[in-house]
């Protein structure tokens, strides 16, 4: 099984909103992501980390067994995290920014319990015999003394003494903030619950769905010029409206990558599905197992559809009940060619069809 390795060590301001973009196997926010096969993302240091001196690791979310062959690179993952904001871990320190201008970000030298733990991160890393060389030692007199490093370890001793206090006080005075943030949190969720109860109150009915019948038609319009920022680096992915397989039944939406994602990007046009948070969740049977297939209409009808269908990895926590808006999406990262596409656009517009079968299904 992998084991918990250290990477960017940052996390973004809001994690419930970008659960998506972190490491699995250190926790923290994406650093050069990889995606394995299974769907879940890791930093590449980390994936280097968890493969050393083995061939086959299990993934520590789905239990999945993988190779390092079955992780690519994830662009799309890593413009998404460096866009992220987050805060400096440094408790000291209150800057916010993007992952991407953290790299430039510089704390001044103040000791604090952060600092003090990735000192301690970093000395396990160092070679023992150096740190062995380079400490004192009673038993090797220095200048022919012995005493003078009895007096030198003591003095160490005070000085590691008083780091102590200064780390208890520090963390007495982040125990305070933390309680006062848990109260301020406390009185924000009653306005939040009072606001949504309004809400309800006003709005019985809200159309967010296209469909309840298991099916998608999804109009993709100006195509080209979705394509040309997902090549320059902007905006990678899309998302479709959100569907359900019945009345009171799963939510789901698509995420189009039209440059591609994983191991279709710059060649193919990906197509993912992701199951939404839905009002029945509850009473709905997990994991999701329905098979689905997605399909790229012709318009003018001379042409077969491109289909591709897969059936859910019931070990996946992409299938799993959503605990956040959106799990992460899983599908076909080769969909459709590049080449192929122009042939199914029709006034810079593409059609997609999504079918879940319902065959089967406890309702």
């Amino acid at each position: 099984m992998m084991g918990r390795t250290r990477e960017s060590g940052v996390m973004p301001t809001d994690p419930f909103s970008n659960a998506g973009l972190l490491c699995q196997a250190c926790g923290f926010l994406l650093l050069d992501p990889q995606q394995a096969e299974c769907g879940h993302r890791y930093c590449r240091r980390c994936v280097k980390a968890l493969f050393r001196n083995k061939e086959r690791v299990a993934c520590l979310t789905c239990k999945k067994g993988l190779t390092s062959r079955q992780f690519h690179n994830d662009k799309a993952a890593e413009n998404d995290a460096l866009a992220t904001e987050v805060a400096c871990p440094n408790f000291d320190c209150s800057w916010t920014g993007t992952l991407k201008s953290y790299q430039d970000h510089a704390c001044p030298p103040v000791v604090h319990c952060g600092t003090a733990m990735n000192a301690a991160f970093d000395l396990g890393n160092q070679d023992i015999e150096e740190e062995e060389k380079s400490s004192w030692s009673i038993m090797n007199p220095i200048m022919g003394d012995p005493t003078l490093n009895v007096e030198g370890v003591q003095m160490r001793v005070e000085a590691l003494e008083l780091m102590v206090l200064s780390l208890r006080r520090q963390l007495a005075s982040q125990g305070a903030m933390v309680k006062s943030l848990q109260h301020n949190c406390s009185q924000y969720e009653k306005l939040l619950r009072l606001s949504q109860e309004k809400n309800k109150a006003s709005k019985p009915m809200m159309p967010e769905l296209v469909s309840t019948d298991g099916t998608l038609v999804w109009k993709v319009e100006n195509f080209s010029k979705l394509m040309k920022e997902a090549k320059a680096g902007g905006k990678r992915s899309i998302y479709s409206p959100a569907f359900a397989t019945h009345t009171f039944g799963y939510h789901l939406c698509v995420r189009l990558y039209p440059d591609g994602d994983g191991i279709g990007q710059g060649g193919h046009l990906s197509l993912f599905l992701a199951l939404a948070k839905g009002p029945y969740d509850d009473i709905l049977p997990w994991p999701f197992r329905q098979k689905v297939t997605f399909s790229l209409l012709d318009p003018t009808r001379k042409k077969s559809p491109i289909m591709a269908t897969f059936l859910p990895d019931p070990h996946s926590s992409s299938f799993h009940q959503p605990r956040e808006r959106l799990n992460v999406a899983s599908g076909s990262p080769l969909f459709a060619s590049h080449v192929e596409i122009p042939n199914y656009l029709k006034d810079d517009t593409l059609y997609l069809k999504v079918v879940v079968d319902l065959a089967g299904m406890e309702i």
